[in-house]
C-alpha cells in the first residue's frame, strides 16, 4: 500500500466523521489517528490545537477532494436567511470557489448555490480548472523576509543553538499541497541562505563546545612542577 500522509486535521473526532464516511464509501485507503501534541506544537510553532488527523495516499488527494466537494448537497431554502454569505457580492463568492482551501466545504457549497441562483453556474470541470490554478499558486515557494535571515546570521555568529534551528527551517521546510505533492516551502535563494546559516552555526557551535570543554581541564606536562606536600617531623608518610 502507498505511504499515507496527512490529508486533513481536526479539533475532535466528530469533525472527521463526514470525511471518513466518504473515504470508506469509495474505498480510499486511509488512517485516522490522534496527533502527538508535543511534536505537532514544536514543528507547527504552537499553531491550532488539532487533536486528530486523517492520512491517505498522496495519489488519492485529488479524488478525495472532488468526492468530498460533491458530497455536500445544499438547499438554499433550508439555509438561514441571515447567513453571512448571502450578503457577499458575486466576485466575493467566486473568490471562495477560487480558493476553497481557505474556506470550509459547507461555505464552498453554499457559495456555489448562491451563484447558481444568480445565474452564474460553474461545472465540475470548471471547478477542477480553478482548483488546478489555485494549486499552482500554493506551490510557489515563499521568499523569507530579512528578519529571520538576520536572526539566523546573528545566532550563527554567536554560536547559538537557535542558529542551527533557523538554518534547518529555511533549508529543509516543506509543505504538502492539496493534490498530495510535497514541495519546499522557501525559494532557492532563501534555502541557500539557510544552508549557509546552518553550516556557520555548526562550525561556531563546535568551536565553542571544544573550548568550553577544554577550559574544564588542567593539562599538566611535568608532574615534578606540582607543589610537593610538606611533612611534619616524625611523619612516616613521606
Amino acid at each position: 500500500m502507498s505511504q499515507l500522509i496527512t490529508y486533513e486535521k481536526f479539533f475532535n473526532s466528530d469533525q472527521a466523521q463526514p470525511v471518513l464516511a466518504v473515504l470508506k464509501e469509495h474505498t480510499i485507503p486511509h488512517e485516522f489517528a490522534a496527533i502527538k501534541q508535543v511534536v505537532d506544537q514544536v514543528i507547527a510553532g504552537g499553531g491550532p490545537g488539532y487533536q486528530f488527523e486523517v492520512r491517505i495516499p498522496a495519489g488519492q488527494f485529488v479524488k478525495a477532494n472532488r468526492l468530498l466537494r460533491e458530497s455536500i448537497q445544499v438547499n438554499l431554502g433550508e439555509v438561514d436567511p441571515d447567513y453571512y454569505l448571502f450578503s457577499f457580492e458575486d466576485f466575493e463568492l467566486i473568490e471562495i470557489l477560487r480558493m476553497p482551501d481557505e474556506w470550509g466545504r459547507l461555505d464552498f457549497a453554499i457559495a456555489r448555490k448562491i451563484l447558481e441562483s444568480r445565474g452564474i453556474v460553474y461545472t465540475n470541470d470548471e471547478l477542477d480548472a480553478l482548483w488546478k490554478n489555485r494549486i499552482e499558486v500554493l506551490a510557489r515557494p515563499e521568499h523569507e523576509g530579512a528578519g529571520w535571515v538576520f536572526a539566523g546570521r546573528f545566532f550563527a555568529i554567536m554560536g547559538g543553538f537557535f542558529g542551527v534551528l533557523i538554518g534547518l527551517v529555511l533549508l529543509q521546510s516543506t509543505k504538502t499541497l492539496p493534490d498530495g505533492r510535497k514541495v519546499y516551502t522557501y525559494d532557492e535563494q532563501t534555502r541557500k541562505k539557510g544552508k549557509t546559516i546552518l553550516i556557520v552555526s555548526l562550525i561556531v557551535f563546535a568551536v565553542c563546545l571544544f573550548f568550553g570543554l577544554s577550559s574544564g581541564y588542567v593539562f599538566v606536562t611535568d608532574l615534578t612542577q606540582l607543589p610537593q606536600p610538606q611533612c611534619e617531623p616524625g611523619c612516616f608518610g613521606c
